[in-house]
């Protein structure tokens, strides 16, 4: 049997290497809100925040540098929206998540989180006009129909009567941050580079964070975190702020954003799994059942026709 020659076999992994990145990037933000739970338990939200970016900085300044040779000049406009970015996707994104994170299972902030690309395609609908096809709507209806029974236990009588919990308040306002913010970088993205938005967006977040942990006092825990708190703000800063952008960011690159977003549907699978099985939590059937409706409908909201493709 004739054998593919080294070469060869190296040419077909590389040409595959962006749909690895692809794959793995959701994979990591997946495994972010089980980090985040660990760290939550220990660490207030600002805190949190501020050393989680701090770290990515310092991993993404370099990246900058050595992907585009320099450190792209923003101009007046780009400091505007790099301003947006930071407030609405470093400090109010991250902070509503880990103060969740302090009273809400990663199984359960997971599937609400996977509601955020429905939520940006009705506020896409109402600001830019754009349009929504019948499978679309179908994706709308099915995952507002699994976040309602997530949030309500399928308890929808009680939670009327008893208003919502604070922990699903916060992760709902997270919800909105990053639709926002999602909404906010694909506007930004006309000069910029994604990367260079992205490094000047967390160090901008970082400057902003730092004068609010302060005043939270918190900085006389951090000798006393556990390992495992540690090595989960490690996660959550290079890989999930840092490499796991990178890489999705190079996939869009190589295989363009329709392909791209098609990925992100793995990443509400890899954050129940990693809930599951790392922290211990409770899959229950009516957050089975509300998963199952937010994930086909995030997958019906994503979907595009193969000669778009």
């Amino acid at each position: 049997m004739k054998q593919s020659p080294p070469s060869s076999s190296l040419a077909r992994l590389k040409s595959k290497l962006p749909m690895i990145k692809l794959f793995m990037a959701p994979v990591i933000w997946g495994g972010a809100l089980a980090a985040g739970r660990i760290v939550s338990a220990e660490l207030p939200a600002f805190t949190t925040s501020f050393i989680r970016f701090l770290i990515a900085s310092l991993f993404m300044v370099p990246a900058l540098y050595l992907k585009e040779k320099h450190f792209p000049k923003p101009t007046k406009h780009d400091l505007l929206w790099i301003g947006s970015l930071s407030i609405v996707g470093v400090v109010i994104f991250n902070v509503l998540l880990f103060t969740s994170l302090e009273t809400i299972t990663a199984v359960r902030s997971s599937v609400l989180l996977a509601f955020t690309p429905v939520v940006v395609a009705i506020v896409a609908r109402i600001l830019f006009k754009e349009k929504l096809t019948l499978l679309i709507m179908a994706g709308i209806v099915l995952a507002t129909i699994g976040a309602v029974l997530t949030i309500t236990n399928g308890d929808i009588a009680g939670v009327i009567a008893s208003g919502l919990a604070i922990g699903d308040i916060y992760m709902l306002g997270a919800v909105l941050a990053w639709a926002a913010y999602s909404i906010i970088i694909k506007q930004a993205m006309s000069r910029l580079s994604p990367l260079a938005l992205l490094t000047y967006g967390s160090v901008t977040g970082v400057l902003i964070l730092f004068p609010i942990t302060l005043m939270e006092q918190a900085w006389s825990q951090v000798p006393t975190l556990s390992g495992a708190a540690i090595w989960s703000l490690l996660y959550l800063s290079i890989g999930a702020a840092g490499l796991a952008y990178l890489w999705y960011y190079e996939g869009i690159a190589k295989v363009g954003s329709s392909k791209a977003s098609v990925f992100l549907n793995v990443e509400p699978v890899a954050a129940i799994a990693l809930g599951v099985l790392l922290l211990g939590e409770e899959l229950s059937l009516i957050i089975t059942i509300g998963a199952i409706l937010v994930i086909s409908g995030l997958v019906l909201t994503n979907h595009r026709p193969k000669s778009k493709l």
